[in-house]
């Protein structure tokens, strides 16, 4: 999906579902998908079977994380945070990962 006024509106409600029912067959319980690319912006809808992860990676220069079903961990170093349904955290400058409390789906905005 390209990132101008003209852009059609993506059903998160929908993709979240097939990601999710594709996370539960794959070993590694993970499945992304981009649904917003721009010089400025991105996001990135993943599901997570329970019990998974996003592995540990860098963060970008700005992000958040909005989780939109199920629960999840955010786990930067020593902290973490507990995500619910309807909950948005923006993610700390560290290296990170998401663990699955329950199967989630999650969106994730990059800012450049």
């Amino acid at each position: 999906m390209a990132e101008s006024q003209s852009a059609t509106a993506a059903d998160l409600g929908v993709m979240g579902d097939q990601l999710l029912q594709e996370a539960t067959e794959r070993p590694d319980g993970l499945r992304t998908r981009p649904v917003l690319r721009g010089p400025l912006m991105s996001a990135v809808l993943f599901a997570l079977r329970a019990g998974s992860s996003l592995p540990e990676h860098a963060s970008p220069p700005a992000a958040s994380l909005q989780v939109l079903r199920g629960r999840v961990v955010l786990v930067a170093g020593e902290q973490s945070w507990t995500l619910g349904a309807g909950e948005l955290l923006p993610i700390p400058q560290a290296r990170h990962r998401v663990d699955a409390a329950t199967d989630a789906v999650c969106l994730l905005t990059i800012h450049r």
